[in-house]
């Protein structure tokens, strides 16, 4: 993390198919064979993994002698993720995501450089201020066009029945 007054460091980073090289890992290789819904993992710098696939979306899992559970679940914008750690669910949008359990895990992104942590945190809650705040103008102008189009319907109505009634009096007398 750094210091107040450094500069934040972007991400850099490389990711093929079996190889990531990153800024501050390094470089790591991985290889996954999975079948029936058993898998083995390995990786040169998490070491083995092996895992089991419950149901979609869950995954049972042994590495270097630890228990995992990994449960991650998407429905619209919003990502559930149920770990043996806890359970959080976060918000995403075009600018990253904000997680609402654990707001120093959200994530912004704008003009290719990505912020996490707090000020991603404040970030994210300030531009979905601006979306809710654009989604309210857009609702009041459409409920105000929407009343005026029936007021005028509603008094052409009158105007037409008025008018009606009106003939029909003179010719009744």
């Amino acid at each position: 993390m750094p210091y107040k007054d450094q500069q934040p460091r972007k991400r850099i980073e490389y990711r093929g198919e079996n190889i990531r090289v990153s800024r501050t890992s390094g470089v790591s290789a991985t290889k996954t064979h999975s079948k029936d819904g058993y898998g083995a993992t390995i990786n040169t710098n998490h070491g083995v993994r092996f895992h089991k696939r419950l149901f979609k979306g869950a995954r049972l899992g042994l590495q270097n002698g630890n228990f995992q559970f990994i449960g991650r679940y998407k429905s619209g914008p919003f990502n559930f993720n149920i770990s043996k750690s806890g359970v959080s669910t976060s918000i995403k949008n075009k600018r990253g995501s904000y997680n609402l359990f654990k707001p120093n895990y959200s994530s912004f992104k704008m003009g290719g450089v990505q912020v996490r942590g707090k000020n991603a945190a404040t970030l994210q809650l300030i531009f979905m201020f601006f979306q809710l705040a654009l989604a309210l103008i857009q609702l009041i102008w459409h409920i105000t066009i929407n009343l005026l189009w029936l007021s005028f319907l509603g008094i052409k109505w009158l105007v037409d029945f008025g008018i009606g009634f009106y003939k029909g009096y003179q010719n009744n007398s």
